[in-house]
């Protein structure tokens, strides 16, 4: 209610910091107060936040919604998140032609299949890009048991599994995303992985 008067300062005092250097926005205590949060407040907001970091990154709702269009308005580039099964690419294929309709947005959108290698009953890689009409970005491996430890013990997967392949693979889709490539890539090789260019995002980690 009161984002109008926001300034920098009070902005930085309103995150979280954890000890990799990464400033988190809390979600509302209150689900309820999500309600007051106008679009003006919200591109107010990011615009403070744009000025206080070199690079936000916007977890959004899983609905479509007004505040979901305006923080993708504001962005330089949107991952498409979707799983190899069909539910998930039937949405994933509604949500691209959405995207279509905006000039401000198709050219932005980029796709991102999660738990890949999962094999029980996926669909074929050659089979979603049919679907999708779109290539697909980046690629990260299915390692539920590791994703599960970090979520439940609330420890990153760069400090509580910095060697797994699934973090090898967070750290070459930063690196993606800091650069203007728009080429399709696969799932990186371990031992390929440079280890210096997703630690932009955690500034507090020594390189």
């Amino acid at each position: 209610q009161n984002a109008n008067r926001l300034d920098v300062q009070l902005l930085r005092k309103s995150m979280t910091r954890h000890e990799t250097g990464l400033f988190l926005l809390p979600r509302p205590v209150d689900l309820m107060e999500a309600e007051y949060i106008s679009n003006e407040s919200l591109a107010h907001v990011l615009t403070l936040m744009k000025e206080c970091f070199t690079h936000l990154i916007i977890d959004l709702s899983k609905s479509y919604n007004e505040l979901d269009k305006i923080a993708m308005e504001s962005s330089n580039r949107i991952l498409l998140l979707t799983q190899l099964d069909l539910p998930c690419l039937r949405n994933a294929v509604r949500m691209l032609m959405n995207f279509d309709e905006s000039d401000e947005l198709k050219e932005k959108v980029q796709v991102v299949v999660n738990r890949s290698g999962f094999e029980a009953g996926q669909i074929s890689l050659k089979k979603a890009t049919e679907t999708l009409n779109r290539d697909i970005f980046f690629q990260i491996p299915n390692d539920f048991r590791t994703m599960v430890d970090c979520r439940n013990n609330g420890v990153p997967l760069v400090i509580q599994s910095s060697r797994a392949a699934i973090t090898n693979a967070f750290r070459r889709l930063a690196e993606e995303v800091t650069h203007s490539t728009n080429e399709p890539i696969v799932i990186p090789d371990v031992t390929s992985v440079s280890h210096l260019g997703w630690k932009r995002f955690w500034p507090g980690v020594q390189q």
